[in-house]
């Protein structure tokens, strides 16, 4: 397992613990937001699920939709699984997310990554493709590699398009 990568773990060690706030989910797709005991939102997840009757992670889905936390869920349940991040756009921030982050600042990070889960055989399945928009404060503290729009899966640009973010333009 790869529980480097978890962000949940990296909110609760800046802000204790974190509980999850379903904005909108369905099978597919699950947006949320990680928030303080404050009740400050300090993440906007957007996830999409695939594969999701491989056996292993039946239950542990079940609970995730049921509102627990994706990555301290998988954490739990032992089931072996490798989190990638892939890479970070900068994004303009929408005025409803601003309020829920409570800044004023228009530009932050939205970090991109993807879940697989080992198999049986060896193999690997995707699980999720995530979407993690970083409240300001927090993204300076993420290093990571400046994807260009032209370089992301066209599947994953609907997951911006859903929590009205717009990627901005990168110059190199």
């Amino acid at each position: 397992m790869n529980t480097k990568n978890l962000h949940t773990a990296k909110l609760e060690k800046l802000y204790g613990p974190v509980e999850c706030e379903i904005i909108s989910q369905d099978h597919k797709i699950r947006i949320v937001h990680l928030k303080d005991k404050q009740g400050i939102s300090r993440t906007v997840g957007v996830v999409r699920f695939y594969n999701t009757d491989h056996k292993p992670i039946k239950a542990v889905h079940r609970s995730i939709l049921a509102g627990g936390l994706l990555g301290k869920s998988l954490q739990q349940s032992k089931i072996d699984y490798q989190k990638e991040v892939i890479g970070a756009l900068p994004v303009s921030l929408p005025d409803w997310i601003k309020n829920d982050f409570k800044t004023e600042e228009e530009r932050s990070l939205g970090l991109i990554s993807i879940i697989k889960l080992k198999t049986s055989s060896g193999g690997q399945l995707l699980y999720t493709e995530i979407l993690e928009v970083l409240p300001p404060e927090l993204s300076s503290a993420y290093v990571q590699d400046i994807v260009q729009k032209k370089d992301i899966d066209k599947g994953l640009l609907p997951l911006f398009e859903s929590v009205d973010l717009v990627i901005e333009n990168i110059i190199n």
